[in-house]
């Protein structure tokens, strides 16, 4: 969060005016995750002769499908996946909610660029996971045991690609947050009235300002590349984006509350 600058007050002085507090949100109860007793059904005589004969083919034919020897080894490791799916509720209450860009533009009655991740989301997910640590698998000899491999590497993993989902489309945007679902580039107030006044008070100030608090409220541009928009250094930015939000702060209370409450998207 940009930091105004102001000096620290006495005791018996009275604040008028105070900076925007950290945003705390508390997670709610945590799930415990479920045991995985076992990956795999047990019917299938040998898993890793299946991968070995799924990976040749896809060196032979790269664009192909997996085809059905990949759907017999999908079936043979079911206990797996249902584990991962009763997880869901523990990623969710440990890791957070994450968003994924709306794929179906324009769509009457949605908002924003991204909708929240879903439990279908997760389940594909979870495919891609298994499916990469599978082809993977068969790129290691020395590994004897897909089981074994399974379940040292097939959780991280599977977190680690969840993490991931908090970086957004434009790599020069600041991180998702739980509040990514109303995030859209420039952003769009729900009210009108508020929609016209930050507008045209953000119109009214120095185009330097303008250009920065656009930059870096209303398009979630990072600071450092809000300062590359703006072709100057760092600290040149830092210190426009203070004096724009001071200028504000002062003619346009309202304004500035509006845009800080953005800075949380």
């Amino acid at each position: 969060m940009i930091d105004l600058g102001f000096e620290p007050l006495q005791a018996h002085e009275t604040v008028y005016v105070q900076d925007e507090p950290a945003l705390d949100i508390a997670l709610p109860q945590v799930f415990d995750q479920p045991a995985l007793p076992t990956l795999q059904r047990g019917r299938l005589g040998n898993a890793e002769a299946l991968v070995a004969q799924i990976f040749r083919r896809l060196q032979r034919q790269p664009q192909a499908a997996l085809g059905s020897a990949y759907q017999e080894l999908v079936t043979e490791f079911q206990p797996l996946f249902a584990w991962a799916t009763a997880s869901w509720d523990y990623l969710l209450c440990t890791e957070g909610c994450r968003f994924i860009p709306r794929t179906n533009k324009p769509l009457a009655g949605a908002r924003g660029d991204y909708r929240a991740v879903t439990d279908k989301d997760y389940s594909r997910l979870v495919h891609q996971v298994f499916r990469a640590c599978v082809l993977e698998f068969a790129q290691q000899p020395a590994v004897p045991s897909l089981c074994q491999w399974l379940r040292e590497r097939f959780w991280p993993l599977t977190l680690e690609a969840y993490r991931r989902l908090d970086q957004p489309m434009d790599p020069r945007q600041r991180a998702l947050t739980p509040y990514s679902y109303l995030r859209c580039a420039p952003y769009q107030f729900l009210n009108e009235f508020h929609q016209e006044l930050v507008y045209t008070a953000v119109q009214h100030l120095p185009n330097v300002e303008q250009r920065a608090l656009d930059a870096y409220f209303l398009n979630f541009l990072t600071e450092t590349s809000a300062a590359e928009a703006l072709g100057c250094p760092l600290e040149a930015c830092q210190e426009t984006l203070r004096q724009g939000l001071v200028r504000l702060l002062v003619h346009q209370r309202l304004v500035y509350c509006l845009l800080r409450q953005i800075e949380r998207y």
